[in-house]
């Protein structure tokens, strides 16, 4: 089943690719790239999708809510 965006209930596009690496000095590394055709974010905090069309500001990796939780709480 497909993800919907809990703003606007439209089925979103893409999705993640994960991956393992070892870092020169062995450290391992876990890897999380977005598709190409990925027009959503999962929120960091809350884990709701929201498209990129409905979202205040994609790039934060919040939805709209957590985004003015966050910014509230800067702001204090």
């Amino acid at each position: 089943m497909a993800d919907i965006c809990s703003v606007c209930n439209k089925e979103v596009q893409g999705g993640f690719e994960v991956y393992e690496r070892t870092l020169k000095d062995g450290t391992p590394m876990v890897v999380i790239d977005g598709t190409p055709d990925r027009n959503f974010n999962v929120c960091d905090l809350c884990n709701e999708t929201v498209c990129f069309e409905c979202s205040e500001e994609p790039e934060s990796g919040y939805c709209n809510r957590c985004l003015h939780k966050v910014s509230v709480a800067v702001e204090e």
